[in-house]
């Protein structure tokens, strides 16, 4: 038997997606319910991120003030430090934004990220949302709320935090009266149809080391299909001599769904 993380059970996946969600009791006269979602999602996937970052902040600004000015490409160098194909190098953090200037700095914080990353917000138009928070005078308040929840790997594993995500943008959708089935495909039906599909290619990826293939799903989401079906042919890792590659690509009407996905991508270091 494998260990049980805490966070693998449904129950937990809800328990914490309802406690993300709990945000909108802080929103309720502020803002409308159907804008509830363009709020909590982009600040759980920011939070998401700067656990992600989180052990390799220091080392990030230090590079940046010892080499940012000597004409150094930092983008390679700070990608290599992260271990990740993004990066932040702003000296803030949720829970060091502060009360008088919450808005101008949570501004920088989000404009220092790569670019990469930078245009998940801009697809939330998040800049607009955070004006409009910090003129409802809920700005702070919600940024430490989010602070103060573990998002670390470590904690919420991937498929659990893809999981809660989707979680959470069927409660959008339900706010919004809009069928959950608009959004997502069950995960359930995604695992199978992706080992229905690639169960029959496994020889070929043996037979063949180091074989690149692309995926394309062109009605992405949130990324289910593409993420199991990388997971699939990394769970035959152990069979191949040089690992095979899986390529994705993947296109999306609903800008918040393809944010997340864009996300779920990056934190699997995949560049784009």
């Amino acid at each position: 038997m494998g260990k049980t993380h805490k966070w693998q059970t449904a129950a937990a996946i809800r328990t914490l997606a309802d406690f993300i969600w709990k945000n909108a009791d802080d929103l309720w006269g502020n803002f409308k319910h159907t804008d509830f979602g363009k709020i909590i999602l982009p600040f759980t996937l920011l939070r998401r991120l700067e656990c992600v970052l989180e052990p390799t902040r220091d080392a990030v600004q230090d590079a940046q003030k010892t080499m940012g000015s000597q004409g150094i490409n930092m983008d390679i160098v700070l990608r290599q430090i992260t271990g990740y194909p993004f990066y932040n190098t702003s000296n803030y953090s949720l829970s060091t934004l502060g009360g008088t200037r919450t808005r101008q700095n949570l501004e920088d914080y989000i404009a220092n990220f790569s670019d990469n990353a930078r245009r998940i917000f801009e697809q939330f138009d998040f800049t607009n949302t955070i004006a409009r928070m910090d003129k409802q005078g809920v700005l702070y308040r919600i940024t430490q709320n989010f602070a103060a929840t573990d998002l670390h790997p470590d904690t919420v594993p991937d498929r659990v935090m893809s999981n809660i995500y989707e979680h959470l943008i069927r409660r959008f959708g339900a706010e919004v009266n809009e069928a959950a089935e608009d959004f997502m495909t069950p995960r359930d039906v995604v695992h199978l149809a992706i080992e229905l599909l690639l169960d029959p290619d496994d020889e070929m990826f043996i037979n063949n080391p180091g074989l690149i293939r692309t995926m394309y799903d062109q009605t992405c989401g949130t990324g289910g299909f593409l993420s199991d079906g990388m997971e699939h042919v990394d769970n035959l890792r152990d069979r191949y001599s040089i690992a095979p590659v899986i390529v994705p690509y993947g296109q999306e009407l609903e800008p918040e769904t393809h944010a997340v996905c864009l996300a779920s991508m990056l934190l699997k270091t995949l560049e784009f």
